[in-house]
């Protein structure tokens, strides 16, 4: 009896952590937005608008940004409909990787002219580093570089969030 009860006690135990894990990220819901920068192109925000009120930003004060160069671009310099499934596919390989390794959010991304750029955060950036690291001495789909800087804030995506999106 007094095993089976250990037995049970770890269970709820893990059950748990599990649980507490998953409240952190909050539900999908993707918006894709149209801006402007400051020379006038386009820029397109797809960001998961779950995370405009985010309780939990402290616990994840590390932006991780991931920039992948557009190889095939159209004449204004966006991704051709060929080069989307390969940019998809370079972010796809990172966000999983990432995933697997603990916790994160994956809170959006930006494309603009040339490059698009990929917004996580994260409680630990060594361990992220460590990841990244890993994953640029693989073969890519396409070239990427990253950086991790210190943001409790959440302030390099807060334009993702201002006013009322308006999604396209």
């Amino acid at each position: 009896m007094k095993v089976y009860s250990l037995f049970l006690l770890s269970l709820l135990s893990l059950h748990s952590a599990c649980t507490a894990q998953s409240d952190e990220t909050p539900p999908e819901n993707w918006c894709i937005q149209k801006a402007t920068d400051q020379d006038r192109n386009d820029v397109f925000i797809t960001a998961n608008l779950g995370y405009k009120d985010y309780a939990h930003k402290a616990d994840f004060p590390w932006c991780i940004a991931v920039n992948i160069t557009t190889v095939n671009k159209n004449p204004g310099g966006y991704p051709t409909r060929a080069e989307a499934p390969v940019l998809d596919a370079t972010e796809d390989i990172i966000t999983e990787a990432l995933r697997k390794a603990g916790a994160v959010q994956y809170v959006g991304r930006v494309t603009v002219k040339g490059y698009r750029e990929l917004y996580y955060f994260v409680p630990d950036p060594e361990k992220a580093n460590t990841i990244l690291t890993r994953l640029t001495k693989e073969q890519q789909p396409r070239a990427w570089e990253y950086e991790i800087d210190e943001d409790a804030k959440w302030e390099r995506v807060a334009s993702f969030f201002s006013g009322t999106p308006n999604c396209l």
